[in-house]
């Protein structure tokens, strides 16, 4: 019968889902996800916060790649409420995470999670196959309709659908998204005139033509502006015959981008017009065929700015064009601007056709900017500046052949050209200088930029700045340290003149400069603070940590255990807990009944168990349960198993008062492990006990939950006070 039932049902799919479709109860995955959130997720509602346990992405979606990253987000990350926890947590997170078939499975079993939150958290997201298949639920699950929180503040998805997910939308190559939209239902108070403007100046044509199609509404006083300075010829006669109004931003921004086909067609069928900002944009941009057009149709003319950007940009055809067609002319940053971007055509052209000369700064600026090529015709003119000052920029940015050819061609000397050269660590230009008997700088007060501190070729620089007079400064090892370089700190503590004090290794810590950290950890036998003791081990840095006790026992402090579990470390847990560090018992009271700390609690709590006095352990454990503001359940998990192996131990010795002793065991072999237990604590109390009070054991009688074993403590407690006269 078996046999026949899996190869008749079972076999057939299609007759398997039909069967299993009256079927109750949810799916594992979803089981499994729901009670992950559920168990492994613990909610901060005074900041709006998440905090998950270590384990909390396996268990909620195994043998599936998890993000590092999702150890604490925020509510909004997951379009979630802020002021209280949010059940919707296990659909959102499927959603954000792209889990398809663990999100259908969830809507299909708990539909009442659905919201316009969980579309938008998906479109965000861009897993448009869960869109479509949100949007197509909408006709089977109501809830999926329910409105979302729609709150703009910075950070949260709908923030991000409004104000950055529609332009990158626009941006793509097709209009797949913007259908979804449509059907979503965007609305026309979902976005402001700033929000459109975004968008479309993102948009493609196709894009464009798709959006304004489908949203009639999104349209704004500036979009042909818009429209025309991206080229959308199209879309710009379109709006033109509508009678959608502009300005002259139109004619300007379209010769400005170099769409001529928009700028003839404004001018031909519109009458706005331009400004000279048309032509100065056109020439800037070195769009020639708008200059042209607008130079012979159009009258507003343009400023000295047009062929000054254009020198500047390397236009040079259109400097020529603007040279002998128009009078507006240009100024000296024509030139200044074509030197520094190393334009040698357009600096020849203006020089020597334009008549301009070269400012004060024209060599110097070359120079700066590696152009040999502009620095060898500057200085055969003999107008071009100081070359003192034109040798420093080039050694300053390590310009090698510049700095030969000034050098070779200048009589004069600097003083200060190796000094520029090792600030920003180019060695083989300060080698050539002082080969060229150029001085080299004695004082330690050498500005080194921070980016050449950090490489490791600032060994040879150091080097070779004590090799030749430079004095040497306490400040280099700290600052090497902070910055992480390694190779530098090594080859600075190997120098006799080191001091490597206490602040070298806490400002590497501070700065979160590991390699370094892990080099002096080893080789430095400077003290560090409690403080920095404990940072090192939020990062999960072992071995340093292991150095930094082995030379200062002193910090083998407690709170280095409440440290490694508070980062959820088990690794640097299991090492301190190995080394004889830390309190476990009262790191777990931290940390019970708290869902963030889950796999934390149970890592500890053997190591909390004596090995003989199981009556104290099941008494902590206990204790452990009556701890306020815990998760109860959460607990119970950890404690139950434990409870019950302590409490097995502990009745070898210990016995029930007869009374007690039936309902007590029926409970204990029903599952009540914690009722049984506290029994058999209050019975030993009171019997061998004399120094716990009777309120004491009331207070624990309380604690059962079992009404009859509860009535049957109070009725003990009561005889033994009228018996013996025991006092409260």
């Amino acid at each position: 019968m078996e046999a026949t039932f899996r190869s008749a049902v079972l076999g057939q799919p299609e007759i398997a889902s039909m069967v299993l479709a009256f079927q109750g109860g949810v799916y594992e995955d979803v089981r499994r996800a729901m009670s992950a959130c559920n168990e492994l997720v613990e909610f901060d509602a005074a900041r709006g916060s998440y905090e998950c346990d270590v384990s909390f992405g396996s268990a909620f979606a195994p043998n599936v790649s998890w993000p590092r990253d999702c150890h604490i987000f925020g509510f909004d990350t997951y379009a979630l409420r802020r002021r209280q926890r949010d059940a919707r947590l296990p659909l959102h997170l499927a959603i954000a995470l792209g889990f398809v078939p663990l999100t259908k499975r969830l809507l299909r079993c708990r539909p009442d999670l659905g919201s316009e939150d969980a579309i938008v958290l998906a479109f965000v997201m861009d897993r448009l196959e869960i869109c479509a298949y949100f949007l197509e639920q909408r006709a089977h699950v109501p809830e999926v309709y329910q409105r979302g929180i729609r709150r703009r503040t910075l950070g949260s998805v709908w923030y991000e659908l409004f104000s950055c997910y529609l332009r990158r939308t626009l941006g793509r190559q097709d209009a797949t998204v913007l259908v979804l939209l449509q059907r979503f239902g965007l609305r026309p108070e979902d976005f402001d005139e700033y929000d459109r403007r975004r968008a479309m100046r993102c948009a493609t044509l196709a894009n464009a033509t798709v959006v304004l199609d489908l949203f009639p509404w999104f349209g704004y006083p500036c979009i042909m502006i818009d429209l025309a300075a991206q080229g959308f010829l199209p879309l710009v006669q379109s709006l033109h015959e509508r009678g959608v109004a502009c300005s002259t931003s139109a004619m300007d921004d379209a010769a400005t981008y170099g769409h001529l086909d928009v700028v003839v067609f404004l001018h031909v069928n519109r009458t706005e017009g331009c400004t000279v900002f048309a032509l100065d944009g056109a020439a800037a941009n070195g769009h020639l065929d708008v200059v042209r057009f607008l130079h012979s149709n159009r009258r507003e003319g343009c400023t000295v700015k047009a062929m000054d950007e254009a020198a500047a940009n390397g236009h040079l055809e259109v400097v020529q064009f603007l040279h002998f067609n128009r009078t507006e002319g240009c100024t000296y940053k024509a030139l200044d601007g074509a030197i520094t971007k190393g334009h040698l055509d357009v600096v020849r052209f203006l020089i020597e056709q334009c008549i301009v000369a070269a400012s004060f700064n024209s060599l110097s600026n070359a120079a700066a900017n590696g152009h040999l090529a502009i620095v060898e015709y500057l200085h055969t003119l003999n107008s071009a500046g100081c070359l003192v000052a034109a040798i420093d920029n080039a050694a300053l940015y390590g310009h090698f052949s510049v700095v030969k050819y000034l050098v070779a061609h200048c009589t004069e000397g600097s003083s200060g050209a190796v000094d520029c050269a090792l600030d920003f660590g180019h060695l083989r230009v300060a080698e050539y200088f002082v080969s060229r008997g150029y001085p080299s700088p004695t004082s330690s007060q050498v500005l080194w930029d921070q980016a050449t501190f950090q490489t490791s070729n600032m060994v040879d620089v150091l080097r070779f700045f004590l090799d030749n007079g430079g004095s040497w400064s306490a400040t280099w090892m700290a600052r090497a340290s902070a910055l992480n370089n390694v190779p530098l700190v090594a080859y600075l503590h190997a120098h006799p003149n080191t001091r490597c004090g206490p602040d070298v290794l806490e400002s590497a810590i501070q700065n979160k400069a590991w390699g370094v950290v892990h080099f002096l950890a080893a080789h430095c036998t400077a003290d560090v603070s409690l403080d920095a003791l404990k940072q090192v081990l939020r990062g999960g840095h072992l071995e340093d940590v292991a150095h930094i006790l082995q030379r200062q026992p002193q910090l083998r402090h407690d709170e280095l255990l409440v440290v490694a579990s508070s980062s959820h470390n088990t690794e640097a847990m299991r090492f301190l807990l190995a080394a004889k560090i830390g309190k476990p018992r009262k790191c777990l009271v931290e940390m019970a009944g708290r869902r963030q700390f889950v796999t934390e609690s149970k890592f500890l709590l053997p190591y909390c168990m004596d090995a003989t006095n199981h009556l104290d352990n099941i008494r902590f454990l206990l204790d452990l349960l009556a701890l306020p503001d815990r998760r109860r359940a959460t607990i119970l998990q950890l404690i139950t198993k434990e409870l019950q192996e302590q409490g097995r131990m502990a009745s070898r010795s210990l016995q029930l008062a007869p009374s007690v002793t039936a309902r007590a065991s029926t409970l204990r072999n029903a599952g009540g492990v914690v009722d049984w237990a506290l029994a058999l604590v209050i019975c030993h109390l009171w019997a061998a006990d004399g120094t716990t009070t009777l309120e004491q054991l009331e207070k624990k009688a309380a604690l059962v939950q079992d009404a009859e074993l509860q009535t049957q403590l109070r009725v003990l407690l009561a005889s033994k006070r009228k018996r013996t006269g025991r006092k409260s």
